[in-house]
């Protein structure tokens, strides 16, 4: 491993870039440790009253501890501000080292010396009615029991609708079987073609999604 992190070095000097791992790293360290914090990091401590995260779900071991080194020290009253929000069943699931298990370990025991206060939204004003209801009933069986940070499982957490009830709105099947001899892709072009002309018929001004 020394020796290929020499020759990664060489590499990022030859072509004058790092990769996004690389940048990760590099800022964790600019900011030193808690026995000996950087000048950078204690310039920041005076600068950053607020910070907010976003897709929280989807941090690396490396984003936690820069996010617990810029807020090392904080308290709760100094008027300063964590806001960390996402949503654990979105998670894309080690994406550049995401790991979905981090979430759940700072929603039930903080970051650093923070505990921030856990909020959980449960309305959905995207979908419709009937396809929430059915999402809430197939996904639970789907999801894991219950939430687990060693193996990233994360339970399923029902939502409830506001959007109004829409008619022909909801989850359908459209299964296909096309016959040996058939070409396969022809006929599920086809069969989605055929789909999508129905829908614009009912509805000719709305979008399609594929």
């Amino acid at each position: 491993l020394t020796l290929a992190v020499a020759q990664l070095w060489l590499v990022f000097q030859e072509a004058g870039e790092v990769d996004f791992a690389e940048i990760a790293q590099r800022a964790v360290r600019a900011l030193g440790d808690e026995q000996a914090p950087t000048d950078l990091a204690l310039a920041l401590d005076y600068r950053i009253r607020h910070l907010l995260v976003d897709e929280f779900q989807d941090t690396s071991p490396a984003q936690v501890r820069l996010i617990a080194g810029l807020t090392r020290g904080w308290q709760e009253g100094d008027g300063r501000s964590l806001f960390l929000v996402g949503d654990p069943m979105q998670s894309i699931y080690r994406f550049r080292k995401a790991d979905v298990g981090l979430f759940l370990k700072v929603r039930d025991q903080g970051i650093g010396d923070l505990q921030p206060t856990r909020l959980r939204l449960f309305r959905n004003n995207r979908s419709a009615p009937h396809l929430v209801d059915w999402v809430n009933q197939a996904f639970p069986a789907i999801f894991p029991p219950a939430d687990d940070p060693l193996y990233g499982a994360v339970a399923y957490t029902a939502a409830v609708p506001t959007r109004p009830a829409e008619t022909a709105a909801g989850a359908f099947f459209h299964p296909l079987f096309p016959a040996p001899e058939a070409d396969g892709d022809r006929c599920e072009a086809r069969c989605l073609l055929d789909l999508i002309t129905a829908a614009r018929r009912h509805r000719p001004d709305g979008s399609i999604a594929v």
